[in-house]
Formats: C-alpha cells, structure tokens, sequence
C-alpha cells in the first residue's frame, strides 16, 4: 500500500514542486526582510520555519483525498473496515517520504540564511522529521473531515492549528536548548512522544472519519 501511495503522490509531483518551491521562497524573503540582525534571524528561523511546514502540510493534502474519494477508492477501503488505519498509516508513510523529507531539506539548505549554525541546523532537520508524520496524519484526518465542502485546506487549519501547538511548542523548545547550550534530549524526547500521540490519535479518527466522510 506504501508504494501504492508514493505512487499516487508522484502523480501530482507538478503540484508539490510549486509548494516547495513557495515554502522556500516564503523563507527566503522572510530571511530578507528580518535584515542582517543575526541574533533576530537565529531567534525567528525556526518558528517561521515550523508555521511554514504546518500549513504547507495542511494544504497539501485536501486535492488528493478529494480525488481518491471521486474514484470510488475510499468506498473500496470500507468494504474492508480493518485495512482503513493500515490504509491512513500507509498515507502517512508515504507522505513522510515524499512530502515531509524533501520538505526538512528545503528548511535545511535555506537554514544558513537565518545564522544558524551547524548544530542549529541539524536539530532543526530533526525537528521537522519527527514533527512531521502527526502533522502529516493530522492533515489527513482534516482532509477527510472537510472532504465533502470547499475550502478543504482553509477549514483543516482552523480546526487542526490547536493540536499542531504542542508540537510547535517542544520543537521550538528544542531549538532554545540547543541554542542557549543546554541539553536538549527532553525536549526531543517530548517532541517525539506528542508526535506519536497525535499520529494514533489522528489515524483512530480518521477511521471514523473515513466511513462518514463516504456515507455522505
């Protein structure tokens, strides 16, 4: 089902060409327009990076679920009730390999335009690698909560931006450890364990969500 879905994504590879190409735009500029304040840049790079990952995932996904569900493939998946978390998680997978890796490299090439340093940037890439598969499953439990009404992407961001708080809260604690010198293990291991809790929480909803999504 993994190769399956990466399949699928390397369909629509035009589409997420453009989102990368807007995310590091996006960051560039605001590297611009933040001036040549070093200690400005280090402060603001890795929230600006972090809101930026948030809502390039949350829109990213409402096009191909809204597809999949045009071509019958979600009423497929309920006629086999048990194969619909291995369905999601092989969603999640798949856009954790497609999406969310070239998307920590982008943050990571333009890194150097925000002062960080060698250290900053490999604990920043690490952030968003484990950030991103609950980001991921969060954007695809709003993708099927908002499947049947337009403005997918804009109502997945209302209703999903609080969970995605306590991820953008130890990822930036991460940061701050690493920055002011100090051990930044359990802010890692926080990170990782939210990541963990939204993604079952985000695929045991997105079972429920998946046979009302398709009922109506």
């Amino acid at each position: 089902m993994i190769l399956r879905e990466l399949y699928n994504l390397s369909l629509h590879r035009g589409r997420f060409f453009s989102i990368f190409t807007f995310f590091a735009l996006a960051l560039f500029c605001a590297s611009l327009a933040l001036g040549p304040n070093e200690r400005l840049l280090k402060q603001s790079a890795p929230a600006l990076i972090w809101i930026l990952a948030i809502l390039t995932t949350f829109f990213s996904t409402p096009h191909l679920l809204k597809k999949e569900a045009q071509h019958g493939l979600l009423d497929e998946i309920l006629l086999h009730p048990s194969l619909a978390s291995t369905y999601l998680l092989s969603k999640v997978i798949a856009e954790c390999i497609f999406i969310g890796f070239p998307l920590a490299c982008v943050g990571l090439l333009l890194s150097p335009f925000f002062s960080l340093s060698s250290h900053e940037m490999l604990s920043l890439f690490l952030t968003l690698l484990i950030g991103f598969p609950a980001l991921s499953a969060l954007g695809i439990l709003g993708s099927l909560l908002t499947l049947n009404t337009q403005g997918g992407g804009l109502l997945i961001s209302l209703i999903l931006l609080p969970l995605t708080l306590p991820l953008l809260i130890f990822g930036l604690s991460v940061m701050d450890m690493v920055r002011l010198g100090l051990d930044s293990f359990p802010s890692f291991w926080l990170l990782s364990g939210t990541s963990l809790f939204l993604i079952i929480l985000a695929i045991a909803a997105g079972s429920w969500a998946l046979s009302f999504a398709t009922e109506h």
